[in-house]
């Protein structure tokens, strides 16, 4: 069964997949940990990628934004 999403993907256009993830770490080694894995990705997938975002809010929360070339 097809999901709204893949739906949407299959629209033949040139297109870019938004995700936002947003993490709730309580402890800034947590905080270490998922900007590491930014870190990595960028290392790793820049080819795929189309921008980046990770921003250290309040409360140890973390938002991290990826938009992927598709």
């Amino acid at each position: 069964m097809k999901t709204l999403i893949d739906e949407l993907k299959g629209v033949k256009a040139k297109k870019h997949v938004v995700t936002s993830i947003e993490y709730d770490c309580k402890k800034e080694d947590k905080e270490d940990e998922v900007f590491e894995t930014v870190r990595t990705i960028v290392s790793d997938h820049l080819e795929e990628i189309a921008k980046i975002t990770y921003d250290l809010q309040a409360d140890h929360k973390v938002k991290v934004e990826v938009t992927q070339n598709m």
